[in-house]
């Protein structure tokens, strides 16, 4: 663990290397329309993922939260690149923010992951909004 809170978010800086935020939705597709297999976890594996109990209490109610009324999470790929994800959040706090997460897949197993959030960019455990994604992708 110390080893890891020492460590930069590989994702964000490949985000920023690649001007991933400034990219069209035309290199961003619904999820359901690309062949993108996330892997299933048990919670004790998305415990150990997210470093704690608490975000893992969380996902649940703020999954319900950032899904449309007709229960539509929205989550898109990225066209060139099928093992990372995107997901826009509306932030709890502030009307008009909106953050992005990402993930990325590997092998069968979640590589990394970034948010735009005050606290997405950890490589030790993730934010809430991170969480969210992971609980509705890989356990419910």
């Amino acid at each position: 663990m110390l080893y890891l809170s020492g460590q930069n978010n590989d994702l964000q800086q490949f985000i920023s290397d690649n001007d991933i935020e400034k990219i069209t939705k035309a290199s961003w597709k619904p999820m359901d329309e690309l062949d993108i297999n996330c892997p299933i976890m048990t919670e004790d594996e998305l415990r150990c993922l997210i470093f704690g109990v608490y975000t893992v209490k969380l996902a649940a109610s703020y999954t319900q939260e950032h899904m449309s009324s007709d229960g539509i999470y929205s989550i898109h790929g990225y066209v060139h690149n099928r093992s990372l994800l995107c997901l826009k959040f509306q932030s709890r706090h502030v009307s008009r923010k909106q953050y992005r997460s990402y993930i990325r897949f590997k092998e069968g197993s979640v590589d990394a992951w970034f948010c735009s959030c005050p606290v997405g960019a950890r490589v030790l455990g993730t934010c809430a909004h991170v969480t969210s994604a992971l609980w509705y992708l890989c356990f419910r």
